[in-house]
């Protein structure tokens, strides 16, 4: 409970930072990246030990629902923070993803459950697993990319976009969006044949949902990364893509847990 509650204390800090100056992009205030940082490494440091609390329990680890989206999210939580290093574009992304990590670490604490694994007598499922998560994470990601370049495209077409330190340029948010998909589909790519090699009920019928929605995601996202590659493609067609990719492979993980 108390590492639940810095987290959130945390993740809300790093948002005051964050959303005033996202209110105002016509002044030339900028959040402190220092504060932010040192707020969002310390949310994320609480939040793993929080999630860690009802993940890990004596008969091995604790999979429900909740526990699984509050893993994800500090995941996402920890890219994002750590890209604010490098990369000035994820101001957006970070306004969503702080409050996604509020909601999932309060209802990890809160919503009981239970879906024991044993993922220590099976390293290739842990394996599988893990690398999954991991391009799950990025794949959430890239859509918020997506929604700031269609943004940032309709607003310099139409030409009301006003200077700011904080809007990046439409290059950079293009360049980051394909480098986060790119990378997340090699990781789709690498658990897909994990998933093959070492579960081997992958093509059960109880399993066979996943399988097929993974795959027909993974074919989504190759029609993207190449329709942006020798097409240049930009805007709704980006984005209902990015999104489209989200919900399938969200189908896929989740599907058979939500009936």
């Amino acid at each position: 409970m108390l590492f639940a509650v810095l987290t959130i204390v945390a993740y809300l800090g790093a948002l005051l930072w964050i959303m005033p100056t996202l209110a105002h992009l016509d002044t030339d205030k900028q959040p402190n990246i220092r504060a932010v940082l040192l707020l969002g490494l310390v949310a994320v440091l609480c939040h793993i030990i929080s999630i860690s609390q009802h993940l890990v329990v004596n008969g091995g680890q604790n999979f429900t629902i909740v526990n699984v989206a509050s893993l994800i999210s500090v995941i996402i939580s920890a890219v994002a923070t750590f890209a604010l290093t490098r990369w000035k574009t994820v101001w957006f992304p970070l306004s969503v993803i702080y409050p996604l990590g509020i909601v999932t670490v309060t209802l990890s604490t809160f919503v009981a459950g239970s879906f024991i694994k044993q993922l220590s007598e099976n390293l290739g499922l842990m394996l599988h697993l893990g690398i999954a998560i991991a391009s799950y994470a990025l794949f959430f990601i890239a859509p918020l990319y997506a929604a700031q370049l269609k943004w940032l495209d309709k607003n310099l077409k139409s030409k009301k976009m006003a200077f700011s330190p904080v809007v990046p340029p439409l290059m950079t948010v293009e360049r980051h969006f394909f480098t986060l998909t790119m990378v997340a589909q090699g990781l789709l790519t690498v658990a897909l044949v994990t998933g093959m090699i070492y579960l081997h009920n992958f093509f059960a019928p109880e399993h066979i949902h996943k399988a097929i929605f993974s795959f027909i995601a993974w074919i989504v996202y190759n029609i993207l990364l190449l329709g942006q590659w020798k097409l240049r493609w930009r805007g709704n067609r980006v984005l209902i893509y990015s999104i489209s990719g989200m919900i399938l492979l969200s189908v896929a993980y989740f599907g058979s847990r939500m009936v």
